[in-house]
């Protein structure tokens, strides 16, 4: 090509290393590895042909004329051949990586669904270890902005990861605003999140669980926690099984359940200070049925305990305020608490 002058611009790139470059693909070695290649290709090649030049020109004008001429030439030259080399190197890393993303899916599925998988095989195409503890997550958004709200789940997911201190994660879109997320360790973490406050998103978190069977555990706890605080009011930004497993188990028929509230409560969710009053009967349980403890947690003197916890006894179906189907019924009023105008779920 030197010799006859011709467009540099316009070379082909040989095959061999178009071969080459999708051969380096496949194995997964670095776009960088393949640039560098041809700049030492690139830099042998000049030495090579400086030494002809060197030996056949001996003006020094003209030897420097040449040597700029020509190493402009091979510069176009390199040029010219890569565009295409790096444009196969580039399609074949996303075929693959499209691939093995297809293969990583279709492999979560089947786990989640309870099918019996190879765990080495089902971790190597998933590119997570499923043989150690997990600790599942999902992350949602209420946004309406798709483009901000995927970078913000991004985000909120990679921040999760980091708070719940895994070893490795993996986290997958689930839909158009919602991540599923898993984070693994050698040991297990029982450590709570106090606080997980960000900003626009909401997340729930399973309780710790070991293989597979545990893996798929904890991401269905997190999603009966999304289910749960889905249905209060407000939404909480974040929330743990582990403090809403009853209530969970409790109202899985949401109708049924709201009848049951409604049976038991009887008159005390039509009166205006209805939370008010369940709070209070909802502290006063937690306190050991203690007025003075009740009353400290509330701010209140022990008498306004008393009275507000006697007014929902008399207006409920039992005698007791330590009833094990009022404290059900409290706890699930702050949920799916319905009104006497049909079973719909109290406004904040």
């Amino acid at each position: 090509m030197l010799g006859a002058w011709t467009d540099p611009s316009a070379a082909p790139a040989p095959k061999e290393a178009i071969d080459w470059a999708v051969d380096l693909a496949r194995h997964g070695i670095p776009i960088e590895t393949l640039l560098r290649a041809y700049r030492i290709g690139h830099g042998e090649f000049w030495q090579f042909w400086l030494t002809l030049l060197s030996a056949r020109v001996d003006d020094p004008s003209l030897l420097a004329e040449t040597s700029a001429a020509t190493s402009a030439y091979t510069f176009s030259y390199v040029d010219a051949a890569l565009a295409p080399i790096i444009d196969e190197y580039l399609r074949e890393r996303e075929r693959l990586a499209r691939r093995a993303q297809s293969l990583g899916e279709a492999e979560l599925r089947r786990v989640l669904r309870g099918d019996a998988v190879d765990v080495g095989l089902a971790s190597e195409r998933m590119r997570y270890q499923l043989d150690r503890w997990h600790t599942g997550f999902i992350v949602w958004s209420d946004a309406d902005d798709e483009i901000d709200d995927t970078q913000q789940l991004d985000r909120a997911g990679a921040r999760v990861a980091e708070v719940l201190r895994g070893t490795e994660s993996l986290i997958v879109p689930a839909g158009r605003s919602v991540l599923y997320g898993w984070v693994g360790s050698s040991r297990r973490h029982d450590g709570v999140i106090a606080h997980l406050d960000i900003d626009g998103v909401h997340v729930c978190v399973g309780s710790p669980g070991r293989g597979v069977a545990g893996f798929r555990r904890t991401h269905d706890q997190a999603g009966l926690a999304r289910r749960v605080a889905r249905l209060s009011t407000p939404v909480p930004a974040f929330l743990d099984y582990r403090d809403c497993a009853v209530v969970a188990l409790l109202c899985d028929d949401v109708d049924r359940a709201r009848e049951f509230v409604a049976e038991v409560l009887g008159d005390t969710l039509e009166r205006d200070d209805a939370d008010r009053l369940l709070d209070t009967v909802s502290v006063y349980q937690h306190e050991g049925l203690s007025l003075s403890r009740a009353a400290e947690r509330l701010h209140v003197h022990r008498n306004t305990v008393a009275y507000r916890v006697r007014r929902v006894v008399e207006a409920s179906t039992e005698n007791d305020g330590d009833s094990l189907h009022l404290r059900v019924a409290v706890e699930l009023a702050k949920i799916v608490g319905p009104v006497a105008d049909g079973g719909h779920r109290r406004e904040a």
